[in-house]
């Protein structure tokens, strides 16, 4: 699990990379993330993501998807969240492929039957982390409309300031 401050030097480094007016909109974090890990990164709609699932990152061998549900209200907070997870280096995996990995072939409808309903769990670390480096993320770029001064330079502000 990261520490706040972790998640904080997270958010800092997305904002010391990005370029121009990258650091004014979560479009241009997005491109700032992607330059930083030399991989394509699209943001797309999931208009394949399941029931009560608000967002996904995919990792493809040639590039990242971050997709957000197409009935999602918090669209920008989504996106944040799953930024977050691939700033944080998460490595996290669909429970569906560890299912049909362990379990024997003739098994493997009934895994995909029983893991398309809702389950509450507790929540990960790595949730965790993810929807803090989100909230963070948006809340800086968000308080850049109520000041002159660019988000990138309040990052280096708060770092030298403590």
């Amino acid at each position: 699990m990261a520490d706040k401050a972790e998640v904080a030097r997270a958010v800092d480094h997305l904002f010391r990379i990005a370029e121009g007016d990258e650091a004014r909109s979560l479009v241009g974090m997005a491109d700032a993330l992607a330059r930083d890990r030399g991989r394509p990164l699209v943001v797309c709609e999931g208009i394949d993501l399941p029931s009560g699932v608000f967002g996904q990152w995919v990792r493809h061998p040639d590039h990242d998807e971050v997709r957000y549900a197409t009935w999602v209200h918090a669209r920008e907070r989504t996106i944040a969240h799953e930024l977050g997870h691939i700033a944080l280096g998460h490595v996290g995996r669909p429970a569906i492929d560890l299912a049909l990995d362990h379990l024997p072939p003739d098994r493997h409808d009934l895994a995909v039957l029983m893991l398309q309903r809702d389950c509450i769990e507790a929540q990960s670390t790595e949730e965790s982390d993810a929807e803090a480096f989100g909230s963070l993320l948006l809340r800086r770029l968000n308080g850049s409309s109520r000041t002159n001064r660019s988000p990138a330079i309040r990052s280096r502000l708060d770092e030298a300031l403590g």
